[in-house]
C-alpha cells in the first residue's frame, strides 16, 4: 500500500510539474533551456525562442538536453541572463525510474542538440497515387506494426522513448535515449516493425502496404512545436544533418529496400564528451550489434504467428562457396557530393515454414549505383570528438 501511494503522489507531482512547465513554455515562445535537482527542488533555465541562436555559440551546454549540477546551472543562467523557476519535486525522485520520467517531461519543452542522433523513416511505396481511403488504411496498417513492434520490445523490458513524426507517405521514428544501446534498440523496432508488416502483407497483400525503409546517425535538433489552445498538444520533431541524410537515403531506396547510411559513432551511453576517447562503431559494426540484440526476439509472435528468428545482414557480392563481402553503394548527391550507404536484407525464420525475406538482393541492386568493397581491418577502431 505504501508503495501504491509513493507512486500516486509522484504522479500527481509530475502532472503539476508539467503544469509548470507549460506555462513557463508560453505555447512555444520559450523553451526550457537547462535543469537541475537541487534537494527537493526542480530548477530550470528558461530562454526565449528568439535566444536560441545565440546561445548556441555562448552556452552549448544549455543545448545537451541532460541535468547540470546546481552551481553550473545557476552561474550559467546569470551569465546569460536567462530566467530561472523553482519548481517542487518531491522526494521521489532519488530513483532511476523516476529521474528518468521527469527527464522525458522536460524534454518535451527543452531543445537538444545531439552530434549521433539515429533516426530510421518507413515510407510507403506509390502512396501519392492512391485513393484516399486506401491512403488512411495503409497509414493505420503501417502505424500498427510500428506499434506491435513497440509492444515487443518494452515486452523484454527494453525502455524506448519513442519519437513519431508523420511523413508524405510514412513516419519517421527515433529513440529520444541517447547512446549507441538505444540507437540499436530503435534499429530492432524497425525490424520488427518491417517483419510485422511484411508478414501481414504476404497473408494478404491489400492489407499491408509495400514500404521501404531507411536509417542513420547523424547531428540532429530535437525540438517541441505546441498546437495550441488551453490544453496543447505537442508535436515532437528533429531536425539537421540526419533528417537531411535520412531523406536522401529513402529517396534513393527502391520498394521493399533497407537502406542503412554510412556513418561513425562513438560507443558510449549519453553523449561523448570532447577530446575523450571512445571505441568507434562505424555501420557495418553496428550491424553486428543489432542482429546480436535481435537473438532476444527468437519466437516473437509477428504478424499473427511465431517467429523462430530474425537474421540481419548486409549485402555484397559472392567471393567464394558461400561466402560473400559487404559492399557500400556510393549515391551522388549533387556534382561534388556523395554518399555511401549499406543494403540490408531480413531473414524471417518461422518454425515449419519457409523464411519470409524483406530487402532486396544484392543482384538486384547492379545498376543503382556504383559500389566498393568494405573491409572491416581498414575501418577506424577510435573514435574522438573534437572541442
Amino acid at each position: 500500500m505504501a508503495d501504491d501511494t509513493s507512486l500516486t503522489d509522484a504522479r500527481s507531482t509530475l502532472h503539476a510539474i508539467d503544469k509548470r512547465l507549460v506555462e513557463l513554455w508560453r505555447e512555444g515562445s520559450r523553451f526550457i533551456a537547462g535543469w537541475t535537482l537541487d534537494n527537493l527542488e526542480l530548477v530550470v533555465a528558461v530562454a526565449p525562442i528568439a535566444r536560441l541562436p545565440g546561445l548556441v555559440e555562448s552556452e552549448p551546454a544549455l543545448l545537451r538536453g541532460d541535468p547540470l549540477d546546481a552551481s553550473t546551472l545557476m552561474k550559467t543562467a546569470l551569465r546569460a541572463g536567462l530566467e530561472t523557476a523553482r519548481i517542487h519535486a518531491g522526494a521521489w525522485w532519488g530513483t532511476a525510474a523516476m529521474k528518468s520520467a521527469l527527464a522525458q517531461s522536460i524534454q518535451r519543452y527543452g531543445i537538444r542538440r545531439s552530434y549521433f542522433h539515429a533516426m530510421g523513416r518507413i515510407e510507403i511505396d506509390g502512396f501519392m497515387e492512391l485513393p484516399t481511403a486506401e491512403k488512411i488504411a495503409q497509414l493505420a496498417t503501417l502505424s500498427y506494426s510500428i506499434n506491435v513492434a513497440a509492444h515487443r520490445i518494452a515486452d523484454l523490458g527494453t525502455e524506448i522513448d519513442l519519437g513519431r513524426s508523420p511523413t508524405a507517405a510514412g513516419f519517421r521514428l527515433w529513440n529520444r535515449r541517447q547512446g549507441y544501446r538505444s540507437d540499436i534498440d530503435l534499429f530492432c523496432l524497425i525490424a520488427l516493425a518491417l517483419a510485422e508488416n511484411g508478414l501481414a502483407r504476404g497473408r494478404d497483400e491489400r492489407s499491408a502496404p509495400v514500404v521501404k525503409a531507411a536509417f542513420t546517425v547523424a547531428a540532429g535538433w530535437e525540438f517541441s512545436l505546441p498546437r495550441g489552445g488551453p490544453s496543447p498538444v505537442i508535436h515532437n520533431d528533429v531536425l539537421g544533418e540526419v533528417r537531411d541524410m535520412l531523406t536522401r537515403l529513402v529517396d534513393a531506396a527502391l520498394p521493399r529496400q533497407i537502406l542503412i547510411g554510412s556513418f561513425n559513432r562513438p560507443m558510449v551511453e549519453g553523449p561523448p564528451q570532447p577530446g575523450h576517447i571512445y571505441r568507434n562503431l562505424d555501420a557495418p559494426r553496428f550491424m553486428g550489434l543489432a542482429q546480436r540484440r535481435l537473438q532476444d526476439f527468437d519466437n516473437v509472435l509477428l504478424g499473427g504467428e511465431k517467429v523462430s528468428s530474425l537474421k540481419l545482414y548486409l549485402t555484397g557480392d559472392e567471393i567464394g562457396p558461400g561466402t560473400f563481402d559487404i559492399k557500400a553503394f556510393r549515391y551522388p548527391i549533387n556534382s561534388a557530393e556523395s554518399m555511401d550507404a549499406f543494403n540490408v536484407k531480413l531473414n524471417i525464420h518461422r518454425p515449419d515454414q519457409t523464411p519470409f525475406f524483406f530487402g532486396l538482393q544484392h543482384r538486384d541492386l547492379n545498376d543503382v549505383a556504383p559500389t566498393h568493397a568494405y573491409y572491416g581491418d581498414e575501418a577506424a577502431r577510435e573514435f574522438i570528438l573534437k572541442d
